[in-house]
Parts: structure tokens; sequence; C-alpha cells
């Protein structure tokens, strides 16, 4: 055998081997082929499977979305009705703050008003208040006149009847002389002269005790019907040379009497003295 023979025979054996390799190693490819084919349909399969279930999913959020959508839209119409109401009942009570606003602006002039017409009657309180001070001042000048003039009244009562009694003596002494001088000269006694009355004096003496209790505007005294005192007697009480008030008697006991107050001027206390007439100066007047 030749050395070419030799050399084709190795050369055919390489190639031999070669393309039984190259066979082999496409056969094991394709069958790598198959299964990376196989893996690859699989994945996509799986990935359609993924993608139908992430679009029925995504169908599905857009539908709930969708609800969600129209509960929001739903909401924002009842929120602008509610706005609007809102904005209603904003308006009413603007309007009805306004009137209350005006209603405390008339209330604050009506009470400035009263306010300056209570000023007003205050000060014509004060000025009666004033006026009935006065009026107050003038009744105890009244009454102290009174009392001086009922003083001197008795005083020219008494001087009165103190001159009566005089007339009267002289009478009766002119009236002995005239009957002397007729006995005298021998001839009949004349008569008494007509007309003339003896006058006795008729000045009552006052009546003086103090006062027992005093309950309200009722006092009792210690004087009564032993001293002279009768129903409707008015007697004066004073403490010192003050004028307190007068006491008219509607009610009498043997040694004590009770009646109404009058006239009060101070307070009347137990122990403050009585009489049916008295003066600042101590001259009975009744």
């Amino acid at each position: 055998m030749s050395t070419m023979t030799k050399v084709f025979v190795v050369l055919t054996a390489v190639l031999s081997i070669a393309l039984s390799c190259l066979f082999i190693a496409a056969a094991a490819q394709t069958a790598n082929w198959k299964q990376l084919a196989q893996d690859y349909q699989e994945r996509q399969t799986a990935e359609f499977t993924h993608r139908m279930n992430l679009q029925a999913i995504m169908e599905a959020t857009l539908a709930m979305r969708d609800q969600q959508l129209q509960a929001k839209e739903r909401d924002l119409v009842a929120a602008q009705d509610l706005a609007t109401r809102q904005a209603d009942e904003l308006k009413q009570i603007q309007a009805s703050l306004a009137r209350e606003m005006n209603d405390r602006v008339a209330a604050q002039a009506g009470q400035a008003k009263l306010q300056e017409i209570l000023g007003m009657q205050n000060a014509e309180v004060a000025a009666l208040q004033k006026q009935n001070q006065m009026l107050l001042a003038q009744n105890i000048d009244f009454q102290t006149r009174n009392t001086r003039l009922n003083s001197r009244v008795l005083e020219l009562t008494s001087n009165n009847t103190i001159l009566t009694d005089q007339v009267r003596n002289l009478q009766e002494k002119l009236y002995a002389a005239e009957q002397q001088q007729v006995r005298t000269a021998g001839g009949r006694p004349a008569e008494r002269a007509t007309g003339v009355v003896a006058v006795s004096p008729n000045v009552p003496s006052p009546i003086m005790g103090q006062v027992v209790s005093v309950d309200g505007n009722y006092a009792s005294i210690n004087v009564g019907q032993a001293s002279g005192v009768t129903q409707g007697m008015t007697f004066m009480v004073h403490r010192g040379s003050n004028f307190l008030a007068d006491i008219v008697v509607d009610r009498v006991w043997p040694d004590q009497a009770g009646g109404k107050l009058k006239s009060i001027q101070q307070e009347i206390r137990p122990g403050d003295s009585v009489s049916t007439g008295w003066t600042t100066s101590g001259v009975s007047e009744r």
C-alpha cells in the first residue's frame, strides 16, 4: 500500500470521525433546540397566560376605577349640592346677622335713650327729694309756729280770763259801792246791773305722762281715765325740746291709754314724754 493510499485512508477516517462528531453534535444540538423551543413555547404560553391574567386584572381594576370614579362623581355632585345649600344657609345666616346687628344698634340706641330718661328721672327724683326736704323743713317750721301760736292763744286766753275776772271783780265792787251809797242815803237798794254775769276761768290744765311701749305706729302711755284722758284726745310726744310725733288716743283704761302715731318726725322710744299741751319753751298749749 502506498503512502498516498495510507494518507487517503487516514484522511477518510479522520473525516469520518469528524463527520460522525458533527452529526452527533448536530443531533445533540437539535435535541437541545427542541428542548429550548419547548421551553420557549412554555414560557410564551405562560407569558401569554400571565398577560391575559394581567389584562383581566387590569380590566377588573379599570372597572373598579370606573365605579370609584362614578362614586367620586356622585360624591362631587353631592358635595356641590351641599356647598350650594351651605352657601344659601350662609347667606341666610349673614342676613340674620345683619338683622341682629340692626336690632343690636336699635337696642343700644334705646338703651341710651332709656339711660337718658333714667338720668332725667333721677334728676327729677333728686329735685323732688330736695323739695320734699324743703317741705319737711317748712312743715317743721309751720309746726313750730303753730305751737308758738297755740301757746300765744293760750296766753291770750289766760289773759282774757284774768281780765274778765278783774272786770267781774270791779263790777262787784261797783255794785257793793252803789248798795252802800243807797243804804247811806236811806233809799231802796238798786238792782244789780243787767248783763253782769260772773265769769269763772275755764282753762284746763295739761295732762302729762310718758310712753310705755311702741309697736310699729301704735304707742301706749301711762295715763288714762283717772287723769282725764278720753278717746279722740291728742297727745304730743317730745324728748326734751324736740317734737317727735302725735298720739291720737283710741283706747282708754283707768291708768293707761293707747293710740296711733301721727306726724312722726323721729323714732319714738319708751320713756319719751307726752302731754296734751307742750311747746319748745315748756308752756302748755292745750
